[in-house]
């Protein structure tokens, strides 16, 4: 069993695949026809980047859960009979944890996704790679970079409100 998701990336049954792709790589996975036909779980944090951009599926072999928090996505993961699933990442995932927890946390994950992948295709997708979806990644079968470079870091608050008052002076 395979999903193509044109061009050049393949999703096979038995692996586990972190894709870094804009969001309408992902739309256009979730519009293949194969996805209703298959028992498909999609998961996300809060608000999705993806979900909003597609037609609704109409299946009873789709589903979509928000998860809350890193634990409430292991447990999903865990809990998880889908031949697909699909995880959206988001950094709110691992907000607020320190390197120790946050790195025990994630290696759980890992573990659930790489658990997970041995009975269907486990796809977790991310517009950009940050910290902690790296370490998924390096337990990952592969990661596809979609992207023609690494999104470039935000300004944090400090620095555009420093940038705005630069202006003011000026």
């Amino acid at each position: 069993m395979r999903l193509w998701c044109r061009p050049g990336v393949t999703f096979e049954l038995g692996r586990l695949t972190v894709l870094i792709a804009p969001p309408d790589r992902m739309t256009a996975l979730l519009d293949l026809p194969e996805i209703g036909s298959f028992h498909t779980l999609y998961l996300y944090a809060g608000l999705s980047e993806v979900l909003f951009r597609v037609p609704p599926i109409r299946s009873e072999h789709f589903e979509t859960q928000v998860c809350a928090s890193l634990d409430d996505a292991i447990a999903a993961v865990s809990r998880s009979y889908h031949t697909v699933l699909l995880v959206e990442w988001s950094p709110a995932f691992a907000a607020g944890l320190d390197a120790e927890e946050g790195g025990r946390r994630m290696s759980r994950l890992a573990r659930a996704l790489r658990r997970r992948a041995t009975n269907g295709i486990v796809v977790v997708y991310a517009p950009a790679m940050d910290g902690a979806l790296q370490m998924v990644s390096l337990e990952a079968d592969q990661t596809v970079w979609l992207v023609p470079e690494p999104a470039a870091a935000r300004p944090t608050v400090a620095v555009a409100a420093r940038a705005k008052g630069q202006r003011v002076l000026f």
